[in-house]
């Protein structure tokens, strides 16, 4: 009985011994044999998310879908999945389904959003700096405007957002920014009175007030109706816009003043950005890139079918002669000088050292 006893107790201890042994080793990973060192965890130090990791994000804009800015923005989320293998989706979201132009900003800001593509000009409220693409005929084509944005003066812009809490990926851009009326500009005195819609940008207004206009800021929803019932006279916007939101039915005419180009910037939220690892930024920052190009690409090649369908709908084209545009340009030097004294000279001399680089 007593053998009995002994064995019993025996074997609990062993029991005991055992079940102990096995939980200590089941929650650290083993240290190889011959080596002094303790073992690394596997696990992701804090804010570190590892380049496998998925993710699901929204990309927004203000703008329709037949526009190169949904179509940069749909480039860019086809290659950021391409390149991730499917690790990284992004869903595209057009015509303000998230919110007009401001409130997309703000909710990068925030990190709410984590992708947008707009122009630059909403952005000015944000990032005060970026009035700079806001001088008027800065860029004399196109080809001269995308050499200035990918040369170091992007770098120096890109700082600017990051000031903001934004990131900047790349520009593309949308042609130049031209007029629509039913007046046929071909002098400087007819510009006068004009009430034409512009973007809620304090630089726009000026420089339509110095042609002798009345700039009126509007939704960009209820401009169609405006020029239909007449509450404005005209409205300035890329042919992309003339087109997709039909403000040819509206209007006879197409003037080529060319006054700005449409910039079209992706940016990210900084906070956003930073939360992934080196490699997936790196990713991102390669999908933007690829992705401006085509849409630059595709800006050029649309121009010549946009044109087509304006005139084929009865709107007239009108080219600017060189003596207007002389004036035009003599009447906006008082928008350079309020730029300048927003922010700063050296801003707005590198720019213009930029482009006279571009232009050699």
């Amino acid at each position: 009985m007593k053998r009995s006893k002994k064995f019993i107790s025996l074997m609990l201890v062993l029991v005991i011994l055992a079940t102990t042994l096995a939980g200590c080793s089941s929650g650290n990973p083993k240290t190889p044999a011959g080596n002094d060192k303790p073992a690394v965890s596997d696990k992701p130090a804090e804010n570190d998310k590892p380049s496998g990791e998925s993710y699901s994000f929204n990309l927004a804009m203000d703008s329709p879908e037949d526009t190169v800015t949904f179509l940069f923005g749909k480039k860019f989320a086809e290659l950021v999945d391409e390149k991730s293998d499917g690790r990284i989706k992004i869903d595209v979201f057009s015509n303000g389904q998230l919110g007009g132009d401001r409130e997309l900003v703000e909710s990068a800001q925030k990190g709410d959003i984590a992708f947008v593509v707009q122009n630059t000009a909403p952005q000015v409220n944000f990032v005060p700096e970026l009035a700079v693409f806001d001088l008027p005929n800065l860029f004399v084509n196109a080809d001269v405007a995308r050499k200035v944005l990918d040369s170091e003066f992007f770098d120096q812009i890109a700082e600017k957002y990051e000031e903001h809490n934004l990131k900047l990926l790349g520009y593309a851009d949308q042609g130049f920014r031209v007029m629509s009326s039913n007046k046929k500009i071909e002098t400087i005195d007819d510009f006068q009175g004009q009430k034409i819609r512009t973007m809620e940008n304090p630089n726009h207004l000026d420089y339509w007030k110095a042609l002798g206009a009345n700039p009126t800021p509007m939704a960009f929803a209820e401009v169609y109706i405006g020029l239909q019932q007449g509450t404005i006279d005209a409205q300035e916007n890329p042919y992309e816009v003339v087109v997709s939101s039909k403000f040819y039915e509206v209007q006879k005419y197409v003037i080529n003043t060319n006054h700005l180009l449409h910039l079209l910037s992706l940016i990210s939220s900084k906070s956003v950005f930073e939360s992934l690892s080196p490699e997936d930024q790196q990713l991102i920052q390669e999908a933007a890139d690829e992705a401006k190009v085509w849409a630059r690409e595709q800006a050029d090649s649309r121009v010549a079918d946009r044109v087509e369908i304006i005139t084929s709908n009865g709107a007239e084209i009108v080219e600017l002669s060189d003596e207007l545009k002389a004036e035009m340009a003599t009447k906006a030097e008082g928008v350079y000088t309020t730029i300048r004294s927003k922010i700063g000279d050296e801003l707005v001399d590198s720019v213009l050292k930029a482009v006279e680089n571009a232009t050699k």
